[in-house]
């Protein structure tokens, strides 16, 4: 990972620390990142100056110099002096592909100079005021590279114009040299008083200490010096690397500690299992408080009250009735009221706490700093407002297609119903009979298998009241499936809608914690 790479990394290591409330460990770290990108210009490992300066200042026959051969050969081909060069170490081109892509740089020439090897050059355009175009790739180039060598000679070094603009660029102060060119056409005494009042003009410009050398292209005096002045800086840099390298490393190991990742595998905060019995918890919570089991014996009792209207025995009827007259049928077989009642049931802390206890066993394995801020990140605020919404949601449309079927054999069975009401009436009446005559009148048996001979007024009697209850033992089995089908049907339908708000509300702030976390992990670039 080179370190740009690592620099952008971070960056998005930082902002997602912030993302979950930890400004100040994101804060922490984009210094760190503001501090490292300040410090090496040019991300890449090479250490990238460019030759800046007007037109007729030796900026080409300093480079020549510089590279001790003649790299003008290139520059005999460039039809004007808009365009740049590069000269770089020939395996620094892949690194410097980029920077060079986005100068427009389409001539370079490489070298294997040893000495050279971690620097390179770049001839700019001649910075000539009336051109504000070069000015302002200078001003997007200072950013990106590493140092700007300005080259001036005896005739042009005091140029207001330049130093105008040079008074716009103090912030990079220290990314500045200064290069006074031909020096051969100056005696030693005119050259001592030439430097002395650049230096003087630079100081009043806002670039005091600057870096001044004085060069001859023609001669060679003064080349060496800068070639090693130039290595050192390269040496320099090779070093400040290094440095904002491990800052960076660092910084990421500390905001993955923040979030309790360490130096090991991603391990969630909390396993998969008690995240498991946590929603567990909590649906069971909610069907606790809806009660499918109350809403299908509700659905039972109206199920029985709707078939005893068509198919009851005489004496369901009449309790049926008597139900109606004084209210009793419709307290305890209305599903659709008891099922819309169902905050009087519980307090919604059956199905929150689960929640909220799981979150605050997962913020144990962060540090106790954060500790509060991941909280905060974790906190289900608005989860009481979702499980609310979600069983609201699942009663109303349960209740809107909660009816109480009725069957076209209760018609039918009302027929028998009443033929073995009948059979009833006439075996009773005919006991009243036989009790009024004192036995006189003869009472015909019916030989039965076993039992022998048996009064057909007690077979008609026993036979109607045996029929009544299969009929009805019937009717109230029927009406139970019909409730448990619903019951179960609403228990599905309140666990599905629970779930799903609690892993969307509940355990959103822990998921989002978690996308950090393993984003932490992955990006450390080990």
């Amino acid at each position: 990972m080179t370190i740009e790479e690592r620099l952008d990394a971070l960056e998005r290591a930082a902002n997602a620390v912030r993302g979950i409330g930890l400004e100040q460990e994101a804060e922490s770290a984009e210094a760190v990142i503001r501090r490292g990108r300040e410090r090496i210009g040019f991300p890449g490992e090479a250490y990238v100056l460019a030759l800046a300066g007007g037109t007729g200042v030796g900026k080409s026959s300093l480079l020549n110099a510089l590279a001790g051969h003649t790299v003008s050969a290139v520059r005999a081909v460039r039809p004007t002096t808009d365009e740049p060069l590069a000269w770089v170490a020939e395996d620094r081109r892949e690194e410097l592909a980029g920077l060079l892509s986005w100068l427009g740089v389409r001539h370079t020439a490489s070298h294997a100079d040893a000495a050279l090897r971690g620097v390179a050059i770049l001839d700019l355009p001649d910075v000539d005021s009336v051109r504000t175009e070069h000015r302002a790739r200078v001003d997007e180039l200072l950013p990106r590279i590493d140092s700007v060598a300005w080259v001036v000679d005896p005739e042009k070094y005091d140029d207001e114009r330049l130093h105008a603009y040079l008074r716009s660029l103090v912030a990079h102060a220290d990314r500045m040299r200064f290069v006074l060119n031909k020096a051969d056409r100056l005696s030693d005494a005119e050259r001592e008083v030439l430097v002395a009042d650049l230096r003087h003009r630079l100081a009043n410009s806002g670039l005091s200490n600057a870096r001044i050398h004085v060069t001859s292209s023609t001669s060679g005096e003064g080349v060496d010096d800068l070639r090693a002045a130039l290595a050192d800086d390269a040496d320099a840099k090779a070093l400040v690397v290094a440095k904002v390298e491990t800052d960076a490393h660092d910084a990421h190991a500390t905001l993955g500690q923040a979030v309790g990742v360490g130096a090991g595998a991603y391990t969630p905060l909390l396993a998969g299992a008690r995240r498991e019995a946590a929603l567990r918890e909590a649906v069971d919570g909610a069907l606790l408080i809806v009660d499918p089991p109350g809403v299908s014996r509700q659905v039972q009792a109206a199920v029985l009250n709707r078939a005893r209207r068509s198919a009851g025995s005489l004496l369901g009827r009449a309790v049926l009735l008597l139900g109606s007259m004084t209210g009793q049928g419709r307290r305890h077989a209305d599903p659709a009221a008891y099922l819309r009642d169902w905050r009087r049931r519980g307090s919604l802390g059956r199905v929150l706490n689960p929640v909220h206890a799981a979150l605050v066993d997962a913020a144990q394995g962060v540090p106790a700093a954060t500790r509060p801020a991941i909280l905060r990140a974790l906190g289900a605020d608005d989860t009481e407002v979702a499980v609310t919404r979600a069983l609201d949601t699942v009663v109303r449309d349960a209740t809107s297609e909660l009816r109480v079927p009725a069957s076209w054999l209760w018609p039918i069975i009302g027929v028998v119903q009443l033929v073995v009401g009948a059979v009833f009436v006439l075996a009773v009446a005919w006991y009243v009979t036989l009790f009024v005559s004192g036995g006189a009148i003869p009472v015909a048996t019916l030989e039965l298998p076993l039992l022998g001979p048996i009064p057909l007024p007690l077979v008609l009697l026993a036979g109607s009241v045996i029929g009544s209850a299969v009929i009805g033992f019937g009717l109230s089995l029927h009406a139970g499936w019909i409730g448990r089908r619903i019951g179960h049907r609403l228990a599905a339908q309140v666990r599905a809608a629970v779930a799903s708000e609690i892993e969307s509300a509940g355990m959103s702030g822990l998921s989002r914690v978690e996308a950090v976390r393993r984003q932490l992990t992955s990006g450390r670039g080990e």
